[in-house]
């Protein structure tokens, strides 16, 4: 389970919105070390993300939450977002070529494919987003402390 830490901000009935620190993966941008990607998240700043869930427990703004997904909603959401436009894209592509047609409108098929994967990937991960992939709440911490992650 991948897990998360949160601040409520915002009540309303049935829904809570909440605030997450986006972070790096690794740990390694907070020491300054490692790779390409911690120069990346240096230029996009430590910005909080608001996100809205559902739940039916009785929270306050201020409350820290522990919210979790799972790994395999996380490989399925991956799957759809860039797994249907590359398979798009070289189906698209792969289909021009065998129909033999000149190689510029090959790839510019392959581009056409790519923009339809990032179009159908977006209503398949709107639709999991909504059914199944949502995050839930672990642990809830009324007054704000160290939440443990186990």
């Amino acid at each position: 389970m991948i897990t998360e830490r949160a601040v409520v901000t915002r009540c309303e009935e049935g829904r809570v919105e909440v605030r997450l620190q986006r972070g790096s993966a690794c740990g390694h941008c907070e020491l300054s070390q490692g790779c390409g990607t911690g120069a990346i998240g240096r230029l996009l700043g430590n910005r909080s993300r608001p996100l809205v869930i559902a739940t039916g427990e009785d929270l306050k703004p201020g409350d820290e939450l522990l919210l979790g997904l799972s790994e395999a909603a996380l490989v399925k959401a991956s799957l759809a977002v860039y797994g249907l436009p590359l398979f798009a894209m070289v189906g698209a592509g792969l289909v021009a070529a065998l129909l033999g047609i000149a190689d510029t409108w090959v790839a510019l098929t392959s581009v056409v494919g790519l923009f339809a994967g990032f179009k159908i990937a977006s209503g398949v991960a709107h639709s999991l987003e909504v059914d199944r992939l949502a995050p839930y709440i672990v642990q809830i911490r009324v007054n704000p402390g160290p939440l443990s992650e186990s």
